[in-house]
């Protein structure tokens, strides 16, 4: 499997029996996980499939440590909002053409205090945003 040619249920399935590689799991892989599950699966649902896979998929390559609620589920805000402008917007790659923002690693910081997101209790459960309020996330 190459992971710059993967199609995306190759990508799925390589993530969900954490067989991709850890060094090509970044937050360009994160916003495409995500992506795949809200848009296949709607909000809720898809979140919640988004969050256990990062967890599995963390504690697999031993680092269920890193694996943070509160960024998991403002970004997967952020791509649900691109989601809800560009429903049916395809491939993978033509959505982040669409939506360049979803690339900038540092977009929680309009949203979040960094005292806040290095919080443990940010970690461990939700926080609401304390600079501005994300776009529309059940």
């Amino acid at each position: 499997m190459d992971p710059r040619t993967a199609g995306d249920d190759e990508f799925l399935e390589s993530v969900e029996t954490t067989k991709w590689p850890g060094e090509h799991f970044g937050h360009r892989e994160h916003v495409r996980l995500g992506w795949l599950y809200l848009r296949r699966e709607g909000p809720e649902a898809g979140y919640e499939r988004l969050r256990s896979t990062i967890q599995r998929y963390a504690a697999a390559l031993g680092a269920a440590g890193k694996y943070h609620e509160t960024v998991t589920r403002a970004w997967s805000a952020h791509v649900y909002g691109a989601l809800k402008e560009t429903p049916t917007l395809e491939p993978f790659e033509a959505f982040l053409k669409a939506h360049p923002e979803l690339l900038n690693g540092r977009l929680l910081e309009r949203h979040y205090r960094k005292e806040t997101l290095d919080s443990e209790a940010a970690r461990r459960e939700w926080v609401t945003p304390d600079v501005s309020p994300l776009p529309g996330f059940p």
